[in-house]
This record gives C-alpha cells, structure tokens and sequence, in this order.
C-alpha cells in the first residue's frame, strides 16, 4: 500500500561439514562471491498522495536479495515518458547507496501541492545498475503523484462481495458473499478478508489491499495469495480502474490482475469484483 511498511524476509544456507573449515569464521562469508539481485520492492507502482499542509514524501525501495559487508551503489535516471517535472512537480534525494549488511536503499520523492492536480502526473524511474548485482525484472517503478481527494463516505463495514469477472482458470478469485471492509495505513487505504480461490478448496483467508484515489479504485502490485502453480500467485493492477463516488460508498468495482504477468500458472486473468454494501 501507499508509503506501506516493507518486510523483506531472506533464507540463508547453512554449510556444515566442509574439511578444513575454521569454527571462527564467518557463516556469512561465502556470500561474498556471489551474485545479488537488484529491484524496486515491493512492486513497480504507487500513488504520491499531495496534501496541502505537511510534508508529502514517498520513498521508493530499492531492494537486494541479500546483504554483504560492503556498500553498493546504485544508479537510476528519470524515463523521459514521465509527466511529472523535477523541480517543478517534485524533488528527490539519495545516497544512491545501498549501505553494508543491509537489503534496502531509497529514493525519497518530495512533491509540491502547488503544482499538484487531480488528474495526476507520473514520475517513472529506471532503475540503471545496482553494484555487485544483477538487475531484477522489476527494474521500472511508475510513481502517480495527485493532488489529495477527500474520501467523504466511509467505505468501510460489511460488503456483500460478487463476482464480474473471474480470475485464472476462468473461476472467481475471491469468494462471493459476506466480506468486511477495514481501515489501511493511511487515510484513503481500505482492505477486505476473503478465501482465495474458492474453486480449489483454500480455506485460508488474505488481506487484499486497495486505496481509493480521486474516484479510482487501485490495487498495489505483489500481493501474494499464497496458492498457485508452483508458486504463489500475486494480485495486482491493471491500466484500467474500477471507480468509486467519494460521496457514496454504497456499491463500487474493484479491477486487479490476477497471477500477474501469467508469473504462476501461465497466464494473468483480468478479474473484477463488485462490493455492495449491507
């Protein structure tokens, strides 16, 4: 989700039994040699919220499989597709590092609410080359940078949850009925609790996050539902957006990706549901 905390868990192999090892010597330094993989966590969109008063920032994560006891640069440069005008529109700073025996770097954006409309502008930076590392696909991360707008309904409490189009295999994503709408970090964040996959019998429920920003319905890319083809399937966004009336949360679409690039089970499905409230 917007400005969401980021958790980065990492598995680490344990050699024993290696001849003419030293017990003194560090467990981690057969990482040294290896090669890491560079990429903007924890997808490649979201949204920059202006609001008039107060500082509004995002930090834009660039992520690394794993940490070594030396700091790596990185380089990144602006796509000249981007609308979005530095020193007009927003501002950046970084160390362009990322620091020894850590996972994260960052790019702090900084936006202006002056020049900020409600349409929204877009920020898109190319990740260039991270040091001592391989570049991951998510190398393209597409920063929207829009004028604040007031959720005015509360778009919260229980939703009867149904299904416009499915998901992978042509079956609903989520399951149809009874769901509940709860309150995300930031102010115009909202998430629902349902079964995946009701057609393959998961019994476990997720969170499925989305944010309602003037008028649209959008969904944060990576969300994994912990069922899949090998590996999980994630839930994410597509270019076109369910829409909401900030005055009336009464009924509303949601518009996601379901497996997206096709990443699990071969390809990604555009999946709708529809949340009317009780």
């Amino acid at each position: 989700m917007i400005n969401k905390i980021i958790k980065l868990s990492f598995v680490f192999l344990l050699f024993i039994g290696l001849s003419g090892c030293d017990s003194t010597d560090d467990n981690t330094s057969f990482l040294d040699d290896r090669t890491s993989v560079s990429f903007f966590a924890p997808s490649g969109l979201a949204t920059l919220l202006v609001n008039e008063t107060g500082v509004s920032s995002y930090d834009v994560i660039i992520g690394i499989s794993e940490p070594k006891p030396l700091d790596r640069a990185f380089v990144f440069s602006i796509d000249p597709s981007s609308t979005a005008v530095e020193g007009v529109d927003f501002t950046m700073s970084s160390s362009m590092i990322i620091p020894a025996n850590s996972v994260v770097g960052k790019i702090t954006v900084t936006a202006d609410y002056g020049a900020s409309t409600l349409e929204g502008k877009s920020l898109i930076i190319n990740l260039d080359s991270v040091e001592d590392a391989a570049l991951g696909t998510t190398n393209r991360f597409k920063l929207n940078i829009i004028r604040f707008c007031p959720v005015n309904a509360e778009f919260l409490g229980e939703y009867t949850l149904s299904i416009v189009a499915n998901g992978i295999f042509d079956t609903p994503t989520f399951t149809p009925g009874s769901v509940m709408v709860y309150q995300g970090d930031e102010e115009n964040d909202r998430f629902l609790v349902s079964r995946p996959y009701p057609a393959f019998g998961v019994f476990n429920a997720m969170e499925f996050d989305f944010s309602l920003v003037c008028g649209k319905v959008e969904v944060p890319g990576g969300q994994a539902t912990n069922v899949g083809c090998g590996s999980s399937t994630t839930l994410g966004p597509l270019d076109t957006l369910g829409t909401y009336d900030p005055d009336d949360d009464s009924v509303f679409e949601i518009h996601f990706a379901d497996d997206e690039g096709g990443a699990s089970c071969g390809a990604q499905a555009d999946a709708i549901i529809r949340l009317t409230k009780v």
